[in-house]
């Protein structure tokens, strides 16, 4: 019997995006953006799962075609008991049949600044969503819109006034009760906090783990910054170059990396007090193109550990004896 606790609310099995891209001169071969290439993961209900990696590793491409918003090119998502995609079988839900799941998967965007429409009022934002999907009774609507603002921090007077008037942390609390007004489940963060100063961020995150606790939300939290993610989150997937190189429980991840790769993330993150001694691991050369991609394992290009083998092969996923999992020859 499957404990409550350990549900599986998200799998996600080899999921691939690639991009074309416009072919050189009289090239007859189609070249693409393997931005997202074969990642497989699953989310626990009620539980945060951290998505890691320098920009342009597929992070937010992941977030935004498990929402649908971008077609995958591969792989099988399945939400609860419904499967969202399944590009090998041909099998996708409706147009009619992801609307409705639309009201349980919502998204935080990056930038406050962009994703709020500045044409519509703040309580024209909020209360979109529950007007297409008739969560509350019209007469309750602007009540509701009241609630979810005042719970994310907000006065309910602002629902009066446009998002140009508010500060970028104020607008993140605003997309923040949007998504919560719709009632959801799960929630993709996708990097809700980059945009911020710092001293707003850690408000931003301590109110998104209150309306965790109070609403029973599980969360997908994309992020470049380690140190965000290692005390946000209860598991972290480290992603290089479109794949998954480690995961694993939160802690132990950080404080018991595996991957060399996520060494050098880690000893990249600024040290807590004065007496922190670290090792700063400098990685060599610049992440490769997703176009065309390194053979045998995608870091070997830049890893201090490299063997022939890494050159030609690419690693099979290991779990390992601290819980982890790592896509590394280190490990055979």
């Amino acid at each position: 019997m499957i404990n409550e606790k350990d549900k599986i609310i998200l799998e996600v099995s080899s999921l691939k995006k690639h991009y074309p891209i416009r072919k050189k001169s009289f090239s007859k071969t189609k070249q693409h953006v393997k931005s997202v290439d074969g990642v497989s993961f699953t989310i626990k209900e009620n539980k945060i799962l951290g998505l890691v990696g320098e920009s342009g590793c597929g992070k937010s491409t992941i977030g935004k075609t498990i929402l649908g918003l971008t077609p995958p090119t591969g792989g099988k998502v399945v939400y609860r008991d419904d499967v969202i995609f399944d590009v090998e079988n041909n099998i996708k839900l409706s147009s009619n049949e992801m609307t409705k799941l639309r009201s349980e998967i919502q998204i935080i965007f990056q930038d406050p600044y962009a994703s709020l429409d500045p044409r519509k009022s703040v309580g024209q934002i909020v209360a979109e969503g529950m007007k297409k999907h008739k969560i509350v009774p019209k007469n309750e609507i602007e009540q509701k819109t009241k609630e979810m603002l005042e719970l994310c921090g907000m006065d309910a007077t602002s629902m009066f006034r446009y998002p140009h008037e508010f500060s970028g942390g104020q607008r993140q609390r605003i997309g923040i009760a949007r998504a919560l007004a719709m009632n959801p489940s799960f929630i993709v963060c996708d990097e809700p906090t980059a945009a911020l100063d710092v001293s707003i961020q850690s408000q931003i995150l301590n109110l998104m783990l209150d309306l965790k606790e109070q609403f029973g939300l599980t969360y997908l939290f994309i992020s470049h910054n380690f140190s965000v993610v290692k005390s946000f989150c209860d598991e972290i997937v480290v992603m290089y170059l479109g794949q998954i190189v480690e995961q694993g429980d939160a802690k132990e991840v950080y404080h018991n990396p595996k991957h060399p790769y996520t060494k050098a993330l880690i000893s990249s993150v600024p040290i807590q007090h004065p007496g922190e001694v670290k090792e700063r691991i400098t990685l060599e050369g610049s992440i490769p193109s997703a176009v065309d991609v390194p053979n045998g394992c995608r870091f070997h290009t830049r890893c201090s550990y490299k063997m022939e083998r890494c050159e030609r092969e690419n690693p099979k996923w290991k779990l390992l004896d601290n819980g982890s999992g790592a896509a590394c020859h280190l490990y055979d």
